[in-house]
């Protein structure tokens, strides 16, 4: 699925979509809101890269990070509960994670945490991508539309 596709199923089905991104830093969001319906599904979101971006504008507990790491499916999650309800949408995915070139905070480079949340769904997955900061930003952003198209179906 591309983001032209989810789009038009979001419009076909009147939902809406927000992000909260990280590592992503904004390509998601840049990405979706390039299609015609983007109008539609996306009212907007959140670039989050810095731990106290995640603390302060999507209100992420400092604690959730201290215990379990800023990459972690705790804090996608969170991200992605917390930029639904701010903007009140029926979707929100939240990207985090380590694109490189150096690992961070000893979570290894290509390690990424998505997070999915919606009326009755609250997910998230950890998965390992390889490749330079740009390739791993690409398919953390193609998981996250996959895992939301999965939903979907």
């Amino acid at each position: 699925m591309d983001f032209s596709q989810l789009a038009q199923l979001l419009a076909k089905r009147q939902l809406t979509l927000t992000s909260a991104e990280s590592l992503t830093s904004g390509t998601f969001q840049s990405q979706l809101a390039a299609t015609p319906q983007a109008s539609a599904v996306y009212p907007g979101g959140f670039i989050t890269y810095a731990t106290t971006a995640k603390t302060k504008i999507l209100g992420v507990p400092e604690h959730l990070i201290a215990q379990h790491g800023v990459v972690s499916p705790q804090v996608a999650l969170k991200m992605a509960v917390r930029a639904r309800k701010i903007v009140a949408t029926d979707f929100a995915l939240a990207f985090t994670g380590a694109a490189g070139p150096n690992d961070l905070d000893g979570t290894p480079v290509g390690t990424v945490c998505i997070g999915l949340a919606g009326q009755a769904i609250d997910t998230a997955k950890t998965y390992h991508f390889s490749g330079e900061p740009q390739e791993i930003m690409a398919q953390s952003c193609q998981a996250g539309l996959e895992l939301l198209a999965s939903y979907l179906r």
